[in-house]
């Protein structure tokens, strides 16, 4: 496994079945705090600076797999995962450049299977700027067709508009979620699952609520 990949995959299963499994156990054996803690040693190796320290789930039911990446302002010192199976955390860590100061904005885009004849392209975005004054930190997240990812402008034209600590994107069939913290290095947390999946959960969540005694 790679080290900035955490938790033991979920593959038993329909593709649905396991991306449920995921779902309801992001933080299995400690995974998410594992991941977590990992990208808060980067940062206290790293030292003081804008940063961004990125965390993502992928409960999608199959992996997902890294296609490329931008970065508008700052660069990625900590590596994005090639590959991350389902029930998986995936890690990085992205900081301004040395010496200018400037923010921490970029993009990572990845490839994951929606369905036995459709594959799509995920994307997950942030924007940590220098002035803390000025700007506002945000978190962007789309969906596109296999190939046909926006480009970088655009990408960031859309963030800028929603400028959102926090964002959903559902599309062709995927719900990809996103936010971020205040601050000049936040965590930058997102999820990948599918539509269906997300809704069965919705329903179970609030069933099990409706079927707890009363306080």
């Amino acid at each position: 496994m790679a080290t900035n990949v955490f938790g033991k995959p979920v593959t038993e299963g329909t593709r649905t079945e396991r991306a449920l499994e995921a779902l309801n156990n992001p933080n299995v054996d400690g995974k998410r705090d594992v991941a977590l803690a990992y990208v808060r040693q980067l940062k206290a190796n790293w030292g003081n600076g804008v940063s961004t320290l990125g965390i993502f789930y992928n409960a999608t039911g199959e992996t997902l797999t890294f296609t490329q990446e931008n970065s508008s302002y700052g660069q990625i010192e900590g590596p994005y995962p090639t590959r991350v199976q389902n029930g998986q955390w995936g890690a990085f860590f992205h900081t301004k450049k040395p010496v200018v100061a400037s923010g921490s904005v970029g993009f990572v885009v990845y490839r994951v299977r929606v369905s036995d004849t459709t594959v799509c392209n995920p994307l997950i975005a942030w924007s940590v700027p220098w002035s803390q004054v000025s700007y506002n930190n945000q978190a962007y997240c789309d969906v596109f067709d296999e190939g046909k990812v926006d480009s970088p402008e655009k990408i960031y034209q859309k963030m800028e508009d929603v400028d959102s600590r926090q964002y959903v994107s559902i599309k062709l069939g995927m719900m990809v979620t996103s936010q971020i913290e205040t601050g000049t290095s936040p965590v930058y947390e997102a999820e990948f699952t599918r539509e269906d999946v997300a809704a069965k959960k919705k329903i179970a969540d609030q069933q099990d609520v409706e079927a707890s005694p009363s306080t």
